[in-house]
């Protein structure tokens, strides 16, 4: 199997997902405080042997890729990551469609509930790899301090 990691750096946290490129499909997802992003990225390659990690080239790109380095992961690409934020509420709106009353609504308008950080490191995946991933009913967004 190969295994992908992608990072939406920002200033104080980032978004990170972990992905199943032959499946296609999201394992874990969620936010995390941008000093402690490295743990959870360690803990995924021991678990997973993690193959490539995607960053977004914006806030704070250069601070990840150096924690990175510095915990020798190598294989890292960078992702143009203009415009993701919000491309990602219309994809949150793809994965978890609103409910009955507010689905008429024009999805401009719809703000998500919940932190989108998570869901633009799955656009800047995507964006990568130029294909589509399932998210399943299983894997919530997480928050890890």
């Amino acid at each position: 199997m190969s295994f992908y990691i992608s990072i939406d750096p920002g200033i104080n946290k980032c978004g990170l997902l972990l992905a199943d490129i032959q499946s296609g499909k999201v394992i874990e997802a969620g936010v995390s405080s941008i000093n402690k992003f490295y743990y959870l990225v360690s803990l995924w390659n021991e678990d997973y042997k993690i193959s490539k990690i995607i960053i977004g080239d914006g806030t704070n790109c250069k601070y990840i890729e150096n924690q990175l380095k510095r915990n020798n992961f190598s294989n890292i690409n960078y992702v143009n990551e203009r415009g993701s934020t919000l491309r990602a509420r219309f994809r949150y709106w793809e994965i978890w469609p609103p409910n009955y009353f507010i689905r008429w609504l024009p999805k401009e308008v719809l703000f998500p509930p919940e932190n989108l950080d998570a869901i633009v490191a799955l656009i800047l995946l995507e964006d990568f790899l130029n294909h589509k991933f399932i998210w399943p009913d299983k894997v919530s967004i997480k928050i890890w301090p």
